[in-house]
């Protein structure tokens, strides 16, 4: 799939957060219907690990990433159970290949992932997401973040195709 433009990423990231509850719940029924494994993947995985917030957090931005990659030039592939497990294998071997590496050594292995990755512009959008400071009154761990990470990356290799 050809790369979806930075205008595309920002101007849908723009639509989604300004949505009413109503609005996303129809989003969600619409991923339902279209992609009913991711979504089950984005509610059930790490559920033992991952707290409310934390949870919450994973199924918007898995949401969000959802409707950005609806925009790009052909029709997203229906996701199986079969592809999430293989994309999730590859990330976390990934991140077991980055284990022990100094912090300026990660930050250039991060680097050059989004600068060769075939959606930089959208799994820019989700690291930059995850970076930013939590709401008020909401408990999102800094060591939860990197596996939301793993987790939408993964969406977005399935979506990528």
């Amino acid at each position: 799939m050809k790369a979806i433009a930075r205008d595309v990423v920002e101007r849908t990231w723009k639509k989604m957060a300004s949505l009413t509850h109503g609005e996303i719940v129809r989003v969600s029924r619409r991923i339902s219907a279209d992609q009913p494994y991711v979504l089950a993947y984005l509610l059930g995985v790490d559920e033992d690990v991952l707290n409310q917030d934390e949870r919450e957090l994973l199924v918007y931005l898995g949401i969000v990433v959802f409707e950005m990659m609806r925009q790009g030039s052909k029709p997203l592939p229906r996701v199986t159970d079969e592809m999430l497990e293989r994309a999730l294998g590859e990330n976390l071997e990934f991140v077991e290949r980055c284990r022990g590496r100094g912090f300026r050594e990660l930050l250039e292995t991060v680097g050059n992932l989004v600068r060769s990755y075939g959606q930089p512009e959208i799994l820019r959008y989700v690291l930059e997401a995850l970076m930013e400071d939590s709401e008020e009154g909401t408990l999102i761990r800094d060591q939860m973040k990197g596996l939301i990470m793993i987790h939408l990356k993964t969406l977005i290799d399935c979506f990528d195709v």
